[in-house]
């Protein structure tokens, strides 16, 4: 079971980077391609259990914040189901 539970946890590791790689090349596509382009960005960087959130406006605070909690639940819910 845990061997298993390993080779899950990986195949969804290397899926979440390619993921994250298809949506940074798409956006630079739109960026590229756009009349009126406005860049805005923000990012999340966890130590230990809490999050540090920056951005370059509070619209973008506040995505990133969502995005940090949707991380924290479901890095909880693996801990808590799937790691018995």
């Amino acid at each position: 079971m845990k061997r298993k539970l390993k080779r899950n946890m990986e195949l969804i590791g290397i899926a979440l980077i390619l993921v994250g790689m298809f949506a940074i090349l798409i956006g630079f596509l739109i960026l590229a391609f756009s009349k009126n382009a406005k860049v805005e960005g923000g990012g999340i960087m966890f130590v230990g259990p809490i999050p540090i959130i920056f951005g370059t406006s509070m619209k973008m605070v506040y995505v990133v914040m969502f995005l940090a909690l949707v991380i924290m639940l479901l890095y909880l819910f693996l801990i808590l189901f799937l790691w018995r």
